[in-house]
């Protein structure tokens, strides 16, 4: 068992399928919360994974940035390690991570692995480990203490935009984001979740209320964006009305509700 590191998952509506992912992390400590109170996975993932220290069900979602930092505060150990259902990654890319953090320990507030990088690793050619500008939330390994230093993930942000937010901040910080080359992932981009047509009106309207919200954070927002916005959709939505797209008449109305979205939190402020 890694004493030192605690392996942090957040469910919501996740394929069974994806389960086979979550087995390399036997000899880490885990927490998991799930936010669709899915208990036929919760009963398959305890048979593969009996060293689950906490694994909390709730039937409202609370978005990714807020879920995260729950899991943040239970973990008690020196790391941790969150990941995404939906990316793969082997146990030695893990302690590859691992390894790189405690290196850099005094610099270091995250290590990312290479994501879905085909090419073979040229010692030769490139660095192991190089400070990177940004991160994704799907995976990340973390100095729990930096990382609460840091303030954790914004949780204005309902998921989309909170990483970059949050990278935004720790390049302003005294800490960086290392790249371990040599730790390798594939995410299979938002297939962490079953998809449907609610999944997918909440995943486009807060991917553009993220986008307006960030704006906002780094006070590079502007007015005739949100007008721009809303006139681009709700011509497109008339349009795709009259020729029955109904895909695109759903992804019209997602960013329009998003912008109502963040308008209505921007009058609030």
């Amino acid at each position: 068992m890694i004493s030192d590191t605690t392996v942090i998952v957040l469910l919501y509506n996740t394929p069974i399928k994806l389960i086979n992912n979550l087995k390399v992390f036997k000899k880490f400590n885990v927490i998991i919360l799930d936010q669709s109170n899915d208990k036929i996975f919760k009963k398959k993932l305890l048979k593969i994974l009996p060293n689950i220290k906490s694994y909390t069900l709730r039937n409202k979602n609370f978005g990714f940035a807020r879920g995260v930092n729950e899991l943040v505060k239970k973990v008690k150990t020196k790391y941790f390690f969150c990941i995404q259902p939906d990316v793969k990654i082997q146990e030695q890319s893990i302690l590859k991570l691992r390894k790189s953090i405690i290196k850099n320990k005094k610099k270091a507030a995250l290590i990312v692995p290479s994501i879905n990088d085909g090419l073979s690793f040229n010692k030769k050619k490139q660095k192991k480990e190089v400070v990177v500008n940004d991160m994704i939330g799907a995976i990340f390994f973390a100095d729990k203490k930096k990382f609460l230093e840091l303030g954790m993930f914004d949780e204005d942000f309902f998921f989309y935009w909170e990483d970059i937010e949050f990278s935004n901040r720790v390049k302003k910080s005294k800490f960086d984001i290392f790249l371990n080359r040599e730790a390798k992932a594939i995410h299979n981009n938002s297939n962490s979740t079953i998809s449907s047509v609610k999944i997918n009106f909440i995943r486009i309207s807060n991917f553009m209320y993220g986008e307006l919200l960030y704006d906002y954070k780094i006070q590079k927002f502007r007015k005739l964006k949100i007008l721009r916005k809303l006139i681009q959709n709700i011509f497109f939505l008339f349009f795709n009305t009259l020729i029955f797209r109904l895909k695109n008449i759903i992804e019209n109305l997602a960013n329009i509700f998003g912008v109502f979205k963040f308008i209505k939190y921007y009058l609030n402020k």
